[in-house]
């Protein structure tokens, strides 16, 4: 596989009931967009249907492998990959995310997709800092599994609109130094930017990225993604350009190729 410069391997499909469109729609507009590459990372089921609001049935795991191959032999022109964006659930272990997903169904990468702590009842009641705290635990312990490609959004808590604060810096900090010593990528978010602003203390921004923990993250030699997270056919590389001009203002040049490269090399053929 040859990777050129617009790789986008966060996608979603109508099987997570928040976005619409199915694999070929995806591909179809990827074409006419000039992607090289394309990876599905719809949202991570759980046998026990946790959850199950926002991401398909277990059981549809394999529905949504096959539209993803099928598109696959109608698209020869665009590499496609099969993967989830998932949330590490410590209680299964490690080794459901291998058998199931890796093992099992001979899927190319699993995206973290840090939305909930772990386990999600524990930050019931606490206060912003503390939940944020937790959030940064959950996101370094499934980092540490080597299961994840990157990390998407992590930086999604900003959402509540939370104040840059020392003790929210420190624990920025402590995210991001785990993953640079993990060699773990952080994504920097497009999806973020379509998402309505939110008005703050410190003034009006979008949810996420979030410029001071995107400062910090350069400042310490973090490796960035750029991912479009289209929810829709026509975003598969929606904001895509303009989010990685962003990062670049505070030197960090997005590794999409690279990340897609090590995917491909790093998984045994199908």
């Amino acid at each position: 596989m040859k990777f050129g410069k617009r790789v986008n391997l966060h996608t979603h499909t109508f099987r997570c009931k928040h976005a619409v469109g199915a694999p070929r729609e995806y591909c179809a507009e990827a074409v006419r967009q000039g992607l090289c590459t394309l990876g599905f990372s719809d949202h991570q089921p759980f046998p026990d249907g946790r959850f199950d609001e926002s991401r398909m049935p277990f059981g549809d795991l394999e529905a949504y492998a096959r539209e993803i191959e099928t598109a696959r032999q109608e698209f020869p022109e665009l590499n496609i990959l099969t993967g989830l964006e998932a949330d590490y659930v410590r209680a299964l272990g490690k080794s459901f995310y291998e058998e199931e997903f890796f093992n099992k169904r001979k899927f190319d990468y699993l995206i973290l997709g840090p939305h909930f702590n772990d386990p999600p009842e524990a930050g019931a009641g606490a206060g912003a800092a503390e939940n944020v705290r937790l959030r940064v635990e959950s996101t370094i312990r499934a980092m540490e599994t080597g299961l994840f490609a990157y990390v998407a959004h992590p930086d999604m808590f900003a959402c509540t609109g939370l104040s840059w604060t020392p003790e929210i810096e420190a624990l920025c900090k402590e995210l991001v130094s785990a993953a640079v010593a993990l060699k773990v990528p952080l994504e920097i978010n497009a999806y973020g930017l379509r998402k309505p602003w939110i008005n703050t203390a410190e003034g009006r921004r979008p949810q996420y990225p979030w410029r001071p923990f995107w400062e910090l993250a350069a400042e310490l030699g973090a490796t960035m993604v750029v991912g479009a997270d289209a929810h829709r056919p026509e975003d598969v590389w929606s904001n895509a350009e303009q989010t990685a001009a962003w990062g670049a203002q505070f030197g960090l040049v997005h590794a999409n190729a690279a990340v897609a490269a090590a995917i491909v090399n790093g998984r045994k053929p199908r």
